[in-house]
């Protein structure tokens, strides 16, 4: 992936939607029920699935071209991808409840959780998902994305973005306003 700031904002908001996506079918399979979001910013998107995804392929990218072996490189790949995420997914769990007393997600009733913000099991799954997603989605992602014309991909990303956040500031004001803690 190039790293121009066109590119990594792409894809930051698709798979910040896809993850939306797939946290939604997930929750609803396993609680048998229609999942509507309680996320911290609503609407289709989660910056936490868009910054894992860049980084994912990022740390396969530095993997596959700095650790000779591949079976090393993949190992290596997979590992770092499966602690980095899951120290994010932790720091951004505290953050969360620390600073607007929000909890997204419990994994007390989780085996091997620490402080219910990250699990053993979870961690495992990002395992996969780094799999699939640097084997399977990305590439399919990667060119249709490059397929759009640069300008109307300038203009989409700018239109999504500031959608995200006019609708994240909107979420603060009212956590504030419902003086959930006052910033």
């Amino acid at each position: 992936m190039q790293l121009d700031i066109m590119n990594f904002l792409s894809f930051f908001l698709v798979y910040g939607a896809l993850g939306f996506l797939l946290e939604t079918v997930f929750r609803s399979l396993a609680t048998g029920k229609v999942y509507i979001s309680r996320g911290f910013i609503t609407n289709g998107f989660c910056p936490l699935y868009g910054i894992s995804g860049i980084i994912i392929i990022e740390i396969f990218t530095v993997c596959e071209l700095s650790i000779v072996n591949p079976l090393h490189a993949l190992i290596g790949a997979t590992a770092g991808s499966m602690a980095v995420v899951t120290l994010f997914e932790y720091i951004t769990g505290r953050m969360l409840d620390r600073v607007f007393h929000f909890k997204l997600w419990d994994y007390s009733g989780n085996t091997f959780n620490l402080h219910s913000y990250i699990c053993l099991e979870f961690t495992l799954l990002w395992g996969i998902l780094a799999l699939l997603l640097v084997y399977f989605i990305h590439p399919v992602i990667e060119v249709l994305v490059y397929a759009i014309p640069y300008n109307i991909r300038t203009l989409a990303v700018v239109m999504f973005l500031s959608m995200i956040y006019v609708n994240a500031s909107y979420n603060v004001r009212k956590m504030h306003k419902l003086n959930v803690r006052k910033l």
